[in-house]
């Protein structure tokens, strides 16, 4: 985590923060993250689900943010063991 960050570098980490963290594990805000429920699930459905907590999680606690699209890519050694990562796209919103 880099401290200091502003702008668009900011909402980068945020959003890599929330995408990278379960819900419940955060002591003071149980709610911040995405659902764990979406680990074990086939690939189709894990993605969907995916795709729908991080549109929520990032909408939720980086209003500056707004998700244009989140795609899955894959590369080999990821598909040698059944991973894939998410690539959020977004632009930056003006907020109040």
């Amino acid at each position: 985590m880099r401290f200091g960050l502003t702008g668009i570098d900011s909402i980068k980490q945020n959003i890599q923060v929330i995408a990278s963290t379960y819900a419940g594990t955060v002591p003071l805000d149980r709610a911040f993250g995405i659902s764990p429920d979406v680990v074990d699930q086939p690939d189709i459905i894990a993605q969907a689900l995916l795709i729908n907590e991080l549109m929520a999680a990032i909408a939720e606690f980086e209003p500056r943010a707004e998700v244009t699209s989140i795609d899955f890519e894959q590369g080999p050694e990821e598909a040698e063991k059944g991973k894939y990562f998410a690539v959020i796209r977004f632009v930056e919103r003006e907020v109040q």
